[in-house]
C-alpha cells in the first residue's frame, strides 16, 4: 500500500507540472481539505484543483520535481522542488517575469480508499517573496 499511496503523490504532482486538472481532480476524494501555508484552507475537490490551477496560470512553465517521499500507512510526506517563471497574475499581482526556484517545500496528505482527503502544506514563503522581488 505505501508504494500505491507515494504513486498517487507523484502523479498529483505531476499533474501540477504537467497542467492535468482533470487527472488531479480524480486524486482527491471528494471531502479533501486542504491546510497551506500562511493559513490557506480549502475544501472540496473544486477550491483544491483552482487553487493549484492558479499557480500553473501564474508559472506557466511550472515543474514540480519531486526529491524525497516517505510513507507510513495512510499517510505520505514529500519533499518537492517546484520551479518556473512568473508570466502571469498571482495573488492579484501582475506577472514579474522572475524564475522561481522553492528550495522546497514539505506537503502531508491522508489517503482514504486510493484517494487525497485531506492535505498539509508548507513552504518558505519569504524565500518566494524574495525570488519573486517582494521583499528584500
Amino acid at each position: 500500500m505505501s508504494e500505491q499511496n507515494k504513486q498517487l503523490v507523484r502523479d498529483l504532482w505531476g499533474c501540477l507540472g504537467s497542467g492535468d486538472f482533470e487527472k488531479m481532480a480524480s486524486i482527491y476524494h471528494p471531502d479533501v481539505a486542504y491546510h497551506g501555508s500562511g493559513g490557506e484552507e480549502r475544501r472540496g475537490v473544486a477550491s483544491v484543483v483552482e487553487f493549484a490551477r492558479g499557480y500553473k496560470v501564474a508559472f506557466p512553465d511550472m515543474t514540480a520535481d519531486v526529491e524525497q517521499l516517505v510513507a507510513e500507512g495512510d499517510f505520505v510526506v514529500s519533499r518537492t522542488r517546484p520551479s518556473g517563471t512568473n508570466t502571469g497574475e498571482i495573488m492579484g499581482m501582475a506577472p514579474t517575469g522572475k524564475k522561481v526556484d522553492l528550495k522546497w517545500i514539505m506537503n502531508m496528505v491522508r489517503i482514504v480508499d486510493g484517494r487525497i482527503v485531506e492535505e498539509w502544506e508548507v513552504f518558505d514563503q519569504m524565500d518566494f517573496a524574495k525570488q519573486m522581488g517582494m521583499a528584500g
